[in-house]
């Protein structure tokens, strides 16, 4: 099926999701050895953005209109705020006030209350929400200049839909540019809706880099294509463009296995804990320095080794997303995804987008279970 192995592919969006809150969680747990490893503020926007895109592709094989990701996603954010009892947020208010009576938050993550109550805050997307109505979502025009590393969580979702834009078969081309180009600019209207410019174009990147790592098995460095320009063209406020693309190409020197400097430069654009840049470059960093299968350990240790674990969280789940989307579920250390405390929530979403994107059970003849999966991803 050339680089696009399809009977492995729900392995590796099984990797992917779960990496990513396992690397989360890991360095937030005080006994990582032996706790409980408890997800935080990312694995949250994480999953509800998960979440939203499945919601999405129930919503394009209804209605046969592509398109409406980035607000099913932005409406995933506020049911999360929801369960974090955060219902006085405007943005939050109106999509309350929108549905029938008692008819939201819908969905099966509403109903657990495993992801009841807050893990953190999560200070750009509550201003955001808090902007209601006046919420303007285009890139470039919303006043918000925050670079935090949660653009991130809400975005790299969007890296999931490439399983459904290179669909199996002999003449699937999961590597073409047309494929990270769509993936690209999907995640250029996602990460509008929350943060600054800066933010949203390293957002882009890293998630074009995931969705070539899930469809390929394949780890390379950070994508800053040729057409960034282009997925950005006449974006107000160019220059921030154009100091997120030098700040990414100063991260690719620093990085493995071709580093061509020690010195880390950000050409300006905030590089200090809990930026998107600094999870960004040590994502990547730990995935580069550990590509191998059964590297995968030793790549959580270091982690657990770093004198402030809890400053490298966010770097961490982007190595454990990008190994897990290589390796698949598999090649995760088996003791610490079974520790993980929403595990099996993140392994039931990822599982049920690759059900959904091979059509069932909306295209089978089976009514009940079709009104099953509606219940379960409303098409909203």
């Amino acid at each position: 099926m050339g680089e696009l192995d399809w009977p492995d592919v729900r392995s590796r969006v099984r990797g992917l999701v779960v990496g990513y809150c396992l690397g989360d969680a890991i360095g937030r747990a005080p006994e990582p050895h032996r706790a409980t490893l408890v997800a935080g503020t990312p694995s949250m926007l994480f999953l509800a953005s998960t979440e939203g895109v499945v919601r999405a592709l129930v919503r394009q094989q209804l209605t046969g209109l592509p398109g409406g990701v980035p607000e099913a996603l932005w409406h995933a954010t506020a049911r999360l705020a929801h369960r974090a009892r955060r219902d006085d947020l405007p943005g939050v208010v109106a999509y309350r006030e929108a549905a029938e009576p008692g008819q939201w938050p819908d969905g099966w993550l509403s109903e657990l209350s495993l992801l009841r109550g807050g893990r953190g805050s999560a200070p750009a997307i509550e201003a955001a929400l808090s902007l209601g109505a006046a919420l303007d979502p285009r890139p470039g025009y919303d006043t918000s200049d925050s670079i935090g590393d949660l653009v991130l969580a809400r975005t790299l979702p969007v890296a999931l839909l490439a399983v459904a834009m290179a669909p199996p078969g002999p003449d699937a081309e999961p590597g073409t540019p047309s494929v990270g180009l769509r993936v690209a600019e999907t995640a250029r209207d996602v990460a509008a809706y929350s943060h600054g410019l800066v933010g949203q174009v390293l957002a882009v990147a890293l998630t074009r880099t995931l969705a070539h790592t899930l469809l390929t098995g394949r780890i390379q460095t950070v994508a800053e294509p040729a057409d960034l320009s282009l997925v950005y063209q006449g974006v107000p406020h160019a220059d921030d463009v154009v100091r997120a693309r030098v700040a990414l190409r100063a991260v690719a020197d620093q990085l493995p296995p071709h580093a061509r400097t020690a010195e880390d430069i950000s050409h300006g654009v905030p590089s200090g804990p809990r930026s998107a840049l600094r999870a960004l470059t040590d994502g990547l960093r730990g995935a580069l320095e550990h590509p191998e299968r059964d590297q995968v350990a030793d790549a959580l240790q270091a982690v657990i080794d770093d004198p402030q674990p809890a400053a490298a969280a966010a770097g961490a789940a982007v190595t454990m997303a990008l190994l897990g989307a290589a390796h698949g579920l598999e090649g995760l250390p088996a003791d610490a995804v079974a520790r993980l405390d929403v595990g099996h929530v993140a392994d039931q979403l990822a599982s049920d987008l690759v059900t959904q994107v091979g059509g069932a059970p909306l295209a089978g003849s089976d009514g009940e279970a079709a009104k099953a999966w509606l219940t379960r991803y409303p098409p909203s």
